[in-house]
């Protein structure tokens, strides 16, 4: 979702974990829900979430610490580390030439087969990124910008200044 504005407010992760204890040690998920303010479908999305962790036996002291919360968000493809080598691979390539739309996708996509990483069927379907995703990496890396690559000029004064370059860089190998 492009400009997703949430509607309630986050939950207090200690609250969460107080109840999710609160329920381990025998208290009703309808109980809970009164005492801690916390809907139901919320409460039971943790406990499911800390089935393996806390066994149901309400003889046994839950240690609230124990508890874990299921993270709030959404699942990304890319970890933070892993977005920002694709954003240098990206960076490298226009320096040099300059890349399309499609073409980040299809790298992006290249990357995630490269590193193993689980991402969406349509993203197999299509072997490239989600025009949302790339949206999306466009706004979080506003200083990365994508060109159209463009033919080379055959202005003279381009093409003397090119091999200038070119013959320097030779030389100097």
């Amino acid at each position: 979702m492009r400009n997703y504005k949430r509607k309630t407010p986050k939950r207090d992760p200690a609250i969460l974990r107080g109840a999710v204890a609160a329920m381990k040690s025998g208290i009703s998920l309808r109980a809970a829900s009164n005492i801690f303010g916390i809907p139901r479908s919320t409460l039971l999305l943790h406990r499911r979430n800390n089935e393996t962790i806390i066994p149901d036996d309400p003889e046994t002291e839950v240690d609230i610490n124990d508890v874990e919360i299921a993270p709030i968000g959404y699942k990304t493809v890319f970890t933070q580390e892993q977005e920002t080598v694709l954003e240098h691979f990206l960076y490298v390539a226009n320096d040099y030439f300059g890349l399309t739309s499609k073409q980040t996708r299809s790298l992006a996509y290249q990357y995630v087969k490269h590193i193993n990483v689980v991402c969406p069927i349509s993203w197999q379907r299509d072997e490239m990124a989600g025009l949302e995703w790339f949206r999306n990496f466009k706004v979080r890396h506003p200083k990365l910008t994508l060109a159209k690559p463009e033919g080379t000029n055959m202005d003279p004064m381009n093409v003397a200044e090119f091999f200038a370059n070119y013959f320097s860089v030779v030389k100097a190998e």
